[in-house]
């Protein structure tokens, strides 16, 4: 097996990161949200809003961390986390939000998207943050699963993106993620 690295994306990585977002969009949306929504993730628009956000010029104050996953130099998935951004979680105590984690098809359940959230939940924990949450589609079951695998608990609340229902995850120790209890025996 190959090992998976991950590290801090930077400014020079906002073209990489733009393309493997849109990438992954393609691959996992499709089917999940309408047409007219994901033509509107072109690499045009995500490079401006990655180069915002890895420049620190977003509106997110402090900017988001930022994470690149590489498999043999080659990227494979990113993510993000920062401050909370739904008022409705952040009043549930989860001050923290894992905003973004993609990974290509190919490259999943080869440990990325484990070491992702990770080094997500290590940043959090390191700006004071102990609960973090996240949104996903309702209908991304394949998603859903990975994170109740990694513990992550549906939280009673249900939104709306753009007219495709939500659901929220919540981890109320964010040190499980970063150093998770052994696999329980069958």
């Amino acid at each position: 097996m190959t090992a998976i690295e991950i590290r801090p994306a930077t400014l020079a990585d906002a073209q990489t990161i733009a393309a493997l977002h849109v990438a992954c969009w393609g691959e996992t949306y499709t089917p999940l949200a309408p047409a007219e929504i994901l033509a509107e993730y072109t690499l045009e628009t995500r490079l401006a809003q990655w180069r915002e956000t890895l420049d620190g010029a977003g509106p997110q104050q402090p900017p988001p961390n930022v994470f690149l996953a590489l498999r043999e130099g080659s990227a494979i998935g990113f993510s993000a986390c920062g401050a909370q951004q739904s008022a409705i979680l952040g009043e549930r105590g989860y001050a923290g939000e894992f905003q973004a984690i993609y990974l290509l098809k190919e490259a999943q359940q080869l440990g990325a998207g484990r070491g992702l959230m990770r080094v997500m939940a290590q940043a959090l924990r390191e700006r004071g943050i102990e609960w973090g949450s996240l949104w996903v589609l309702r209908h991304n079951f394949t998603a859903r699963k990975f994170y109740e695998k990694l513990g992550g608990r549906k939280i009673g609340v249900e939104g709306d993106w753009r007219g495709v229902p939500e659901v929220a995850y919540g981890w109320r120790d964010l040190r499980l993620l970063i150093d998770p209890p052994p696999a329980k025996p069958w």
